[in-house]
């Protein structure tokens, strides 16, 4: 869709695409414009379906690891957490959405990962007291992958679809996702009273480290460095508003870990 604001006749050169890093986070090397300033463009490269797997299987795995993590110290420690923060007459929820799961049927060694971080996703939104609607969006989902999240309950949402539907009263769960693609969620994040991420001080250090590069280059991208200076005082005001929480380090027994930090709404007389 073109922009209004694009002078005509003006060629885009795509710069980033999504890439899949060993540790499982999704990296941007190339991205195309959206209103939101940049939409992410999947490569061609990616692995081939695991054909071993089906719905009910993963169906299986998905209740396997549930049950681990249900007896996990890392679920233990999250239900205090809430318990502990949760503002009086509970959360001001009404949906949660997932952004940047993985694939949980690509033949890729993260893909186990993305089904331990579903077991989370659903578990955090069964703590709440009220019944949320689920979303989860991730480009690289396969069609197994979404009739698997459908038969669980999971809405699956096409990009920008996620960052059109974040909005205060929304559980945001962000396990593994580059700063400049989460910058849309961090934006509304500010008022959202659970928002759940890598970390707010590793946004800031790495749009830093990219807008000092980008400003000693004579040629820089100024959208991309206005970028940087939203994903920084976005992180900042996180901070501001929120009780950061980073969760213990859960191993488990497929060698994969969960290590992510709850940021929670301040209440008040914390201010």
């Amino acid at each position: 869709m073109p922009h209004s604001s694009r002078r005509p006749g003006k060629p885009y050169h795509p710069k980033r695409v999504i890439s899949e890093t060993e540790d499982g986070w999704s990296r941007v090397e190339h991205t195309a414009p959206t209103r939101y300033g940049s939409k992410p463009v999947v490569g061609s490269s990616l692995p081939a379906v695991d054909r071993s797997l089906t719905v009910q299987k993963l169906l299986d795995e998905h209740t396997r690891c549930k049950r681990q993590w249900v007896e996990s110290e890392a679920r233990r420690w999250l239900q205090q957490l809430l318990t502990r923060q949760m503002a009086e007459g509970g959360w001001s929820l009404n949906k949660a959405v997932c952004v940047a799961l993985g694939s949980p049927s690509l033949s890729w060694a993260n893909r186990l990962r993305s089904v331990w971080q579903l077991v989370m996703f659903m578990d955090l939104v069964d703590m709440d007291a009220d019944e949320l609607k689920l979303y989860a969006q991730e480009p690289r989902f396969t069609s197994l992958d979404k009739d698997f999240l459908e038969s669980l309950g999971v809405a699956v949402l096409e990009p920008p679809q996620a960052e059109e539907l974040a909005d205060e009263s929304t559980l945001i769960f962000i396990p593994c996702l580059e700063w400049l693609l989460e910058l849309p969620f961090m934006l509304v994040a500010e008022k959202s009273q659970l928002y759940v991420s890598s970390s707010m001080h590793w946004v800031i250090d790495e749009a830093e480290r990219f807008r000092n590069r980008l400003a000693a280059d004579s040629k820089s991208d100024t959208p991309v460095l206005k970028q940087c200076d939203s994903a920084m005082a976005a992180a900042k005001a996180i901070l501001d508003t929120h009780q950061e929480n980073k969760m213990p380090e859960a191993d488990f027994a497929d060698g994969h870990s969960l290590a992510l930090t709850i940021y929670t709404l301040k209440h008040s007389d914390e201010d």
